[in-house]
């Protein structure tokens, strides 16, 4: 144990002496949390006005939907969808079988997505129609949060959460005897690589959670944005990002014998990508893939991530967190499980 909080201690003062970590950890997240304001700032003060709803005149759930404030029903026979989503006057039809027809996507289409997905909930679990829950507010009193582009400050908070990624890799890298001088002097020495791996992983997440807590505070106190209501779940999805991040960081470090550059450059290369998909360059590349690849979404850590944050926090829809927080937690077992077996057979002819 004492070994484990020296090493501790040591990386920690190694990554704090790297001026790069100090820009690319702490500084670049806050710089482009800056940037995505300072873009979007006009578009976080749009209010949100009644939702149009198109149905049929054998809709069942037509009920529910007029008893709903914000939804403004209209009947529309078939020959009249395509046309009255093409010009607006409508901006979502439901079908009889509760599938929703949209024209584009923005915060009225996701907000009528949460209220058939709660209706089909309940038709699954037998209950009655008249039993629904009139009451619920879908949505929330404030300007900025009824804003689809929330959802990109969302992503970026979901990237930076697997920064780790990079202290992953420069962990491995400082063990690897072929890769830097310390690394030779640990194979070259009684000194455990796998106490000093935990020790540099557990450092890697403390970091990451801090620059993460810095990103935080800038977003609520500098620009003023007030993301987060659901604290528990929140915290949770950021700290199995965290989690998920150095894992994969230690798989890219042990899985094959590049250099340290190259290593870090599949790893922003993989977080970049992800963070492209869950919408971090545009809501509308998110709802295309939610419509077109549904399973992609369900199975991109950082989709998993900044999704369940919007919902949790936004719509206070915490239906899928569990699962989020399952297939999070078995990425992290199963990449640490074949990191291991990678490093289990790491050796070297000589040092």
């Amino acid at each position: 144990m004492k070994n484990l909080f020296r090493n501790i201690l040591y990386q920690i003062k190694n990554s704090y002496r790297d001026k790069s970590f100090l820009f690319w950890a702490l500084l670049y997240p806050i710089i482009l949390a800056f940037f995505f304001y300072t873009a979007f700032n006009g578009m976080m003060d749009i209010e949100l006005e009644s939702i149009n709803v198109g149905i049929k005149e054998d809709n069942p759930i037509e009920f529910i939907l007029e008893e709903i404030d914000i939804l403004k029903v209209e009947k529309v026979s078939d020959r009249q969808i395509e046309e009255k989503l093409n010009n607006e006057e409508i901006d979502v039809f439901i079908d009889k079988d509760l599938n929703l027809l949209v024209k584009n996507s923005g915060i009225k289409q996701t907000l009528v997505k949460e209220i058939i997905d709660q209706v089909k909930q309940m038709v699954k679990l037998n209950r009655p129609m008249n039993s629904y829950d009139f009451s619920i507010d879908y949505t929330i009193a404030k300007n900025q949060e009824a804003n689809p582009m929330v959802i990109i400050f969302y992503s970026l908070i979901a990237m930076v959460s697997t920064y780790a990624i990079y202290y992953g890799i420069e962990v491995v890298s400082l063990t690897q005897a072929n890769l830097s001088n310390i690394g030779m002097r640990i194979n070259a020495t009684p000194l455990t690589k796998f106490n000093f791996l935990i020790a540099g992983i557990i450092v890697a997440l403390l970091l990451n959670l801090f620059a993460n807590g810095l990103l935080l505070l800038f977003i609520k106190f500098a620009l003023k944005l007030d993301l987060f209501n659901e604290v528990k779940y929140s915290t949770l999805l950021i700290l199995l990002g965290n989690l998920f991040g150095v894992s994969l960081g230690v798989l890219i470090g042990v899985s094959n014998k590049l250099k340290a550059n190259v290593k870090m450059m599949i790893g922003i290369s993989v977080t970049l990508f992800l963070s492209f998909l869950s919408g971090m360059m545009g809501p509308h590349i998110k709802v295309m893939l939610e419509s077109k690849f549904p399973l992609l979404g369900r199975i991109n850590p950082i989709a998993i991530i900044s999704g369940n944050l919007y919902r949790v926090n936004l719509l206070d829809n915490t239906r899928f967190v569990n699962e989020g927080v399952i297939i999070l937690a078995l990425y992290c077992i199963a990449i640490i499980v074949v990191s291991y077996v990678f490093l289990r057979r790491r050796t070297y002819d000589s040092i």
